[in-house]
């Protein structure tokens, strides 16, 4: 809960400390006193937008602090220990402490604290959500709008249901996303996968080897002069062997030396020569005549190569690359191919992953439909019997719920509106339609303190929320707000006496000038003051003993009717 405010130079307060206790507080005042100023306060120090229009005239800077208490189960309390600003322990055994604190400069720079520790502004509001909930004076008004109507229907519904629908929208918009984009790149790879797949299949009918295109280049040169080459080695050959080749012609020159050699040793030498080169000519011959033997005219052989080695040509022109570098080509294409190929794998799996998203989100959006079926249900009734109590008799209040199938959003697939029949025998209408200023005023009213109750904070806000009603109708929204107060910290900015009045303790916002300046000030009520507070609340400045009376027993009325211990107190200077 709040337990102190301290405001030095903001607006025009120049030094202010407010302490605070429990149940229902009224804040009263005269018009244009300044009784919202304090909801501003709060509001800045819960990470509302600051400027330097806030810092009182004349003053350097604006300082404010807000102290809370909070019991260690508290949601904020946890909050604190994750960011590592927790606090020594409050004054109750096991208490959380909170303090607040935001400087606001002449120039219009701001800086926060928590707990003594420097924060951004983001990590206020985070902490904020957690300690208190503030209703403006035109609050109502925002329940003419369908997201204000969703957003109040979800706040009595299981937050986890409205946070697995937000995060299954999530991933069923990522898996389409990641979908699109495939197809997208599929579609752009398209003319290259037709022409790859082509391609491909042209060169791979060739079946290049690496190392094939000189072989049968070689082949091709054997077989096409094969019949030159075996008619050189048959008639080398014949040289050579025949009766009157070489071989002969040698044989017949080393009869005739080795004679002569008997009778000269210089012979000796040449003879040797020439056995040698006769042997040489031997073995020449044999090796002519082994390949003679060996050599292929084959002609149909040689068509074959020919078309292979045009094919290989042909393709190597068309592809721009020498023949030998086919095989590489083929194997870098048949690459690319299978990676393209695999895109259509993919979008398989992307496929089905679509389809399961889809169907969590189906199932997570049909589980908030129905738990928003029941909180509606018991809207209807709760909101029903409260206009029959700030009266509206015969009033009945309808939330309309329609699942739309075909949507699908991180709120679910409900259209939502709230219906109201203002009057008994009349058919309800959507709520901008047909509530007039103060129907609207009443209705929203109860739809805040409804679901103010359905809120995790501690402390709520109510500033001028009773404006447009009066009289029986002002008091029963008093016995409301008091019995919020019986559960909650309850601060009511007010100006109907029926509502001050409920108030456990109350604290008097009042303006006065001080050396040609404005500053307001806030005191806390004792018994008598209170009674005097209210008397000028029924009857003006001037107060009568009836108003006094008339104030006192109204006092003792809502005293009697549920008393709460612990006034408010205010220092000021």
């Amino acid at each position: 809960m709040l337990r102190h405010i301290t405001v030095r130079d903001f607006a025009i307060i120049d030094n202010l400390e407010v302490e605070l206790g429990a149940g229902m507080t009224a804040l009263t005042g005269e018009t244009g006193a300044g009784k919202s100023i304090l909801i501003d306060v709060i509001g800045l120090l819960l990470g509302d937008r600051a400027d330097a229009a806030s810092v009182r005239t004349g003053a350097v800077q604006a300082d404010l602090s807000a102290g809370f208490e909070l019991p260690p189960e508290h949601p904020a309390a946890a909050w604190l220990r994750e960011q590592a600003l927790a606090e020594n322990p409050g004054e109750d055994e096991g208490a959380s402490a909170i303090l607040l604190r935001r400087v606001i400069t002449a120039q219009g720079k701001s800086r926060a604290w928590i707990n003594g520790s420097p924060v951004t502004m983001a990590q206020l509001k985070d902490l904020g959500q957690w300690l208190v909930d503030i209703h403006g004076q035109h609050a109502h008004q925002q329940f003419l709008q369908r997201h204000a109507q969703r957003a109040l229907l979800d706040g009595f519904v299981d937050a986890g249901l409205l946070g697995r629908v937000a995060e299954a929208h999530g991933t069923l918009r990522a898996a389409g996303e990641r979908l699109e984009s495939a197809r997208a790149r599929l579609a752009s790879a398209s003319d290259r996968l037709d022409l790859l797949r082509f391609q491909t299949a042209e060169i791979a009918e060739l079946a290049p080897m690496a190392g094939e295109y000189a072989e049968i280049a070689n082949e091709q040169t054997l077989l096409a002069h094969a019949s030159e080459v075996l008619m050189a080695l048959q008639a080398a050959h014949e040289t050579i062997d025949a009766e009157t080749g070489l071989d002969h012609g040698i044989g017949q020159v080393l009869s005739g030396l080795q004679e002569a050699a008997r009778h000269d040793q210089r012979i000796s030498p040449v003879l040797e020569l020439l056995e040698s080169a006769r042997i040489q000519m031997q073995e020449a011959s044999d090796q002519l005549r082994r390949m003679a033997d060996h050599v292929e005219i084959n002609p149909q052989r040689l068509d074959e190569v020919d078309a292979r080695i045009s094919l290989y040509l042909r393709l190597a022109r068309k592809h721009r690359v020498e023949p030998d570098e086919l095989a590489d080509l083929l194997r870098t294409m048949e690459e690319e191919l299978e990676a393209l190929d695999a895109g259509d794998a993919a979008l398989d799996a992307l496929d089905r992953e679509l389809a399961a998203a889809r169907t969590a989100y189906d199932e997570a959006a049909a589980a908030l439909s129905r738990a928003r079926g029941k909180a509606a249900k018991r809207l209807d009734t709760a909101v029903s019997e409260a206009m029959q109590e700030l009266g509206m008799p015969g009033g009945r209040f309808h939330i309309d719920l329609e699942t739309r199938p075909d949507e699908t959003g991180p709120h679910g697939r409900d259209r939502i509106e709230f219906m109201v029949a203002a009057n008994p025998g009349t058919a309800a209408q959507p709520l901008a339609r047909v509530a007039s200023g103060g129907e609207l005023s009443r209705i929203g009213l109860a739809l805040q303190v409804l679901a103010s109750a359905e809120q995790a904070v501690d402390t709520l806000i109510f500033d001028e929320v009773d404006s447009g009603i009066s009289g029986a109708v002002a008091e029963v929204v008093g016995w409301k707000l008091r019995a919020l107060g019986e559960r909650y910290q309850v601060l009511c900015v007010t100006h109907l006496p029926q509502v001050a009045a409920q108030a456990h303790q109350q604290m008097q916002v009042t303006k006065h000038r001080v050396r040609n300046q404005t500053r307001t000030e806030i005191s806390a009520l004792d018994a008598g003051a209170r009674v005097e507070a209210i008397a000028r609340l029924l009857g003006g400045v001037a107060m009568t003993e009836r108003s006094l009376a008339h104030a006192r027993e109204m006092l003792e009325s809502a005293s009697g009717r549920n008393p709460h211990p612990g006034p408010a107190t205010a220092d000021h200077s």
